[in-house]
C-alpha cells in the first residue's frame, strides 16, 4: 500500500512498470496520463492500450483493488476528493472518448463499471453510497438486429446518478438510466428507466416502492426521529 503526495505519469509509446506506489502499468500508446494527489493506492493495475487518454484522482482519495481497463482514445476517468473504493472495482472502457466522472465523498465497496462505445459517458454525484456486486453499462457490447428492418435495437446510453445516491448490493444500472438525487435503489434491483428524487426504487425491472425519501450514512436509533434540514 502506498500513500503517494503526488503522481504524473505520461505515457509515451510504450510503458511498462510492474510496481509503482501500488500500481502496476502496463500502457502502449501516446498521450496517456495518470494524475493523483495526496491518495492512498493498494493493487492498482492500469492496463491501457490507446492513446490520450486521462485518469485523475483527487486528492484524499484510497482505492484498493482497483483495475483499470482502457481499449481505444480519449477516454476519461475522474474522481473527486475523498472517494473511496474499498473492497475492488474493474473500471473498463471501449472505443473512444467515454468519459466516467464520480463526485467527491463519493464510496463504493465493489463495482463494475463498462463504458462501451463511442462517446458514453457514466456520472456519478457527490456523496453516493455504492455497496457490493455494483454493475453500470452504458452498452450492451454486442447489437441486437431487427430481422424485419435490419436496424438495430440496443444502442448505447449514457448513465447519469445523481447527488447523495444510495445502491444496495447486487443491483444493475443499464444504459440510459438517469437517478435522481437522495434515492436509493434497492437490493438486488435491475434498473432499465430513469427515476427521479428522493425514491426507492427495487425489483426486475426496478419500479417505485416508496416516494418523498431520504437517507443518512448514520445510523439512528430507533426512538430518535431525523428530519432532513
Amino acid at each position: 500500500m502506498a500513500s503517494l503526495p503526488g503522481i504524473l505519469a505520461k505515457a509515451g509509446r510504450w510503458l511498462l512498470l510492474r510496481e509503482r506506489g501500488g500500481i502496476r502499468q502496463s500502457i502502449r500508446g501516446h498521450g496517456n496520463v495518470f494524475q493523483a494527489e495526496e491518495v492512498t493506492l493498494k493493487n492498482v493495475e492500469l492496463d491501457v492500450i490507446g492513446d490520450d487518454n486521462k485518469i485523475i484522482i483527487g486528492r484524499g482519495g484510497a482505492l484498493t483493488n482497483v483495475r483499470i481497463r482502457l481499449r481505444g482514445s480519449g477516454h476519461r476517468i475522474e474522481f473527486g476528493e475523498n472517494c473511496r473504493i474499498s473492497r475492488g472495482a474493474l473500471l473498463w472502457f471501449e472505443d473512444e472518448n467515454g468519459l466516467l466522472q464520480v463526485g467527491s465523498n463519493t464510496t463504493m465497496v465493489e463495482v463494475v463499471i463498462g463504458v462501451t462505445e463511442s462517446g458514453s459517458e457514466v456520472v456519478i454525484g457527490e456523496d453516493c453510497m455504492f455497496a457490493n456486486d455494483i454493475d453500470l453499462r452504458t452498452s450492451d457490447s454486442h447489437s441486437v438486429i431487427d430481422l424485419s428492418t435490419g436496424e438495430r435495437l440496443n444502442y448505447p446510453g449514457n448513465i447519469n446518478i445523481g447527488q447523495h445516491v444510495w445502491i444496495a448490493p447486487h443491483s444493475v444500472i443499464l444504459k440510459g438510466v438517469s437517478i435522481g438525487e437522495n434515492s436509493i435503489v434497492a437490493t438486488g434491483a435491475i434498473v432499465t428507466k430513469s427515476f427521479g428524487s428522493d425514491v426507492i426504487i427495487g425489483g426486475n425491472p426496478a419500479k417505485i416502492i416508496k416516494a418523498d425519501v431520504s437517507w443518512t450514512r448514520e445510523r439512528i436509533s430507533k426512538n430518535t426521529n431525523h428530519k432532513e434540514k
